[in-house]
């Protein structure tokens, strides 16, 4: 090859290689861009969100390591991971996922779950609930790092509690929270509807059985969605009740006897999901899915205080048009970090945003 050819062809492949470069550069700087360019869900004012991720499946449970990196449930695409700088990484893989709404007759398949709800348990342990198995047969799996879902140490299934024929036991298990002490957790199951129970899982033993029960104290009210350990050393748990229906509820429960202490009911708010302290204060943030079985309604964040005695909880809206929020926790900084469904769900179209102001 002749020098001058050669020198020409060095030449262009060094500017194909700088425009590929920069390309790349300019790639990556969009992202970040994105990534905290303010997005719009109809916030008050002194509050702003930020997304954090995007791209995922029915996002469902979000919680913090204890070195504070973010970790979530992407349920519809049946694996648990983590998120740091935007990046999405795989933490557990492999879980089953089912549809929670399957119609053999109009061969309708929606809201694929997987693992719904997660937990640490140290800086390497991670409890996480199986919500692709059947009723009965989901529980809690256990890792000691990353890998692929079977390796996980299982608890048993809570099998049917009532003489109901639609009772095939506990499944879709959400809303995990470590007990004070670490050696409880606690959750919510769904089941049948003729029982609605809280179920208590044993860390050491691996032993998963039933808590407390609404039915028992004659609440009616079903879907338990957050179990959450109150300030004072109380059980927490946020009731969303019948889709579509402005019924839930927020019950408190005695660790220590199973029995109900208070309840609150939930003006404002239609399908609440999920709950968590405000850093600093009694009061919770609580967001509403605003559940709709066909396509995603705008949902809501509210600001809830709970009186001394049991009634209507007091409730303030600060964002009344979020896509289908499922799961929140304040974050290291003080931030509400929120898992949302997306423009559509059983679309990898679900991301983590992160709201300040509180």
């Amino acid at each position: 090859m002749r020098p001058a050819l050669l020198l020409g062809l060095t030449l262009t492949l060094t500017t194909a290689l700088s425009a590929g470069l920069t390309g790349c550069s300019n790639m990556e700087a969009a992202r970040d861009q994105l990534r905290h360019k303010p997005v719009d869900i109809g916030l008050v004012s002194g509050f702003d969100a930020q997304p954090i991720a995007q791209g995922l499946n029915n996002p469902s449970g979000v919680t913090f390591s204890p070195t504070g990196v973010l970790t979530v449930c992407d349920t519809g695409n049946g694996r648990v991971v983590t998120i740091e700088n935007g990046q999405v990484r795989n933490y557990i893989t492999g879980f089953k996922t089912e549809y929670w709404k399957d119609s053999a007759t109009t061969k309708v398949r929606r809201f694929q779950l997987g693992p719904l709800s997660a937990v640490w348990l140290g800086t390497k342990k991670l409890a996480v609930t199986d919500g692709g198995q059947t009723d009965g047969n989901e529980g809690v799996a256990f890792f000691h790092g990353p890998g692929d879902a079977k390796k996980g140490k299982r608890t048993n299934g809570v099998t049917s509690t009532t003489d109901a024929l639609s009772d095939q036991g506990e499944g879709n298990l959400t809303g995990l929270v470590r007990g004070p002490g670490g050696r409880s957790l606690y959750m919510c199951g769904q089941g049948s509807d003729a029982r609605t129970w809280i179920l208590r899982c044993d860390v050491t033993d691996r032993n998963l059985w039933t808590f407390a029960s609404t039915d028992v104290e004659e609440i009616k009210v079903n879907s338990p969605m957050q179990c959450l350990i109150s300030p004072w050393r109380t059980l927490l748990v946020l009731y969303s009740g019948t889709g579509g229906k402005p019924d839930g509820k927020i019950v408190e429960w005695d660790l220590d006897t199973g029995g109900m202490l208070r309840h609150w009911d939930l003006p404002g708010l239609v399908d609440p999901m999920s709950m968590a302290f405000i850093p600093g204060s009694r009061d919770l943030a609580v967001v509403d899915n605003n559940w709709a079985l066909t396509h995603v309604k705008p949902g809501q964040l509210a600001r809830v205080g709970l009186p001394e005695k049991s009634g209507d909880a007091q409730v303030t809206i600060l964002a009344k048009d979020m896509r289908g929020p499922t799961s929140c926790v304040f974050g290291p900084d003080r931030r509400l970090y929120v898992t949302e469904l997306g423009r559509q769900f059983d679309k990898n179209l679900g991301r983590v945003i992160a709201i300040s102001g509180f």
